[in-house]
């Protein structure tokens, strides 16, 4: 590929993969503001819990193929009877954590009063796990054929956004929103699945169960650092849920949710479409790599810090007009989580565009895994007793945690992703023109 074309198809990939942030967060916002008021504080903690609950079970079925799958396409992505190999393999692992998954939720829902209490609701909020199965975006993403996912993206969150807005109108509605958006995502899932199947000419080869078992084998360690990345994400509403009232996680989510979307579209377009983007500046050596890491560290913390700053002046205003008075208690939950987008963005670009594209996956699950552990920990000591600020701090914390770890491990590595020259003014206006000009390709050329 030509580096007018790889720009060209950089460019793309990072408008669909903006689409599908904005698809996925922005679009549901739109019936935020009319549903928390009809269903207050409590319904809305229960949807939210349901929903970091049944995470645990999608993280299983999609295991880290987002990642690992992406890698071994992205190596040889013409050759069509490699990609019907991994395919093959991904979906039949897949298969075989589904049923295993669906076990474990049964077992549990009947046996942990909480979820009981509410089952219907979790069966419901689990049909997002059922249309994990067949979503296959690392497919399209190893492909750079991301303007798909953004198509189908937007099609699904525009059907369940009218959808909830017609249906929910009394507080007892409530249980109908995670039905709507399980059915519709399912459809569009099943609907992609075809469509991918036929667009790359995928054909089903026999994978044996043992090679299923190798490849959870062989992606564990990834699996294993995303398990541990949950546990400060999810595991925040889930322990919350369990300890404190539905209220209480009403007003964390409510914040969180915020904070999350402001995140997504403003961090994960990005961060995906370069993951496979950096990683071939890697190949061609360190140094290539790094300047492109250094270049484009000055650049998020300007502008993902002004971004925070502006989220922090105007948050008790977001927090009123999308959720009204009765979430008055959530504003400073998104006050103290105003940096999160900042450093998240930061760790993204040490963790996975660095040690991910450097295959420091170890390092990666070790940092990952002792911020989970701390996190757990953490929460368990607190939440009794400052409740849902509590889970605030704790995620705050944890964030800045891994930002260090990571920094340090990596300049023990001999890799430091900090170049004071690229600090400078003109520098930063240079990285801005960049990405004005949609040229994002040329980071890696220079």
């Amino acid at each position: 590929m030509t580096a007018s074309r790889s720009n060209k198809q950089l460019t793309k990939n990072v408008l669909s993969l903006t689409i599908v942030q904005i698809a996925s967060y922005v679009l549901p916002l739109i019936s935020l503001p009319v549903v928390s008021r009809i269903i207050g504080p409590g319904k809305y903690g229960i949807l939210n819990f349901a929903a970091a609950y049944i995470m645990y079970f999608i993280l299983l079925v999609s295991y880290s193929f987002d990642f690992t799958a992406t890698r071994k396409i992205a190596r040889d992505p013409d050759n069509g009877q490699y990609r019907s190999v991994v395919f093959s393999e991904v979906f039949y692992t897949q298969c075989l954590l589904f049923v295993f998954s669906t076990i474990v939720f049964a077992v549990m829902l009947y046996t942990v009063p909480e979820l009981k209490a509410n089952k219907i609701v979790f069966i419901f909020t689990y049909f997002t796990c059922i249309a994990t199965l067949f979503t296959q975006n690392w497919l399209f993403q190893a492909m750079q054929d991301l303007s798909k996912i953004a198509l189908f993206n937007l099609i699904s969150k525009l059907l369940f956004t009218v959808a909830i807005l017609v249906v929910v109108r009394k507080n007892e509605d409530y249980i109908w929103q995670p039905f709507i958006i399980g059915a519709i995502q399912l459809v569009i899932s099943a609907w992609c699945f075809i469509w991918a199947f036929r667009k790359y000419r995928i054909k089903f080869v026999n994978v044996p169960v043992s090679r299923c078992i190798g490849v959870l084998l062989e992606d564990r360690v990834v699996f294993f650092s995303l398990v541990f990345v949950n546990l400060y994400s999810s595991t925040n509403t889930v322990i919350l849920g369990l300890y404190q009232s539905a209220e209480q996680v009403g007003y964390y989510t409510a914040a969180q949710r915020l904070i999350v979307v402001a995140q997504s579209v403003l961090v994960m377009p990005l961060a995906q479409a370069f993951y496979p983007f950096v990683g071939k500046a890697f190949a061609e050596g360190r140094e290539p790599g790094l300047r492109v890491v250094q270049k484009m560290v000055p650049l998020i913390i300007v502008v993902f810090g002004m971004a925070s700053i502006v989220m922090l002046v105007l948050g008790p205003l977001v927090i009123r007009i999308f959720y009204g008075h009765k979430f008055e208690a959530a504003i400073p939950v998104f006050e103290i989580l105003a940096i999160v987008p900042l450093i998240f963005s930061l760790n993204n670009m040490l963790g996975i565009q660095m040690m991910m594209n450097l295959g420091m996956d170890k390092l990666y699950f070790k940092i990952t895994a002792s911020a989970g552990i701390l996190s757990v920990l953490l929460n368990v000591l607190i939440i009794k007793r400052w409740g849902y600020i509590g889970s605030t701090i704790n995620w705050l914390f944890t964030e800045i945690f891994l930002l260090i770890c990571m920094y340090f491990m990596l300049r023990r590595k001999g890799l430091n992703a900090i170049a004071i020259q690229y600090f400078k003014f003109s520098a930063i206006v240079r990285s801005l023109r960049f990405v004005r000009n949609e040229l994002l390709g040329k980071l890696v050329k220079t």
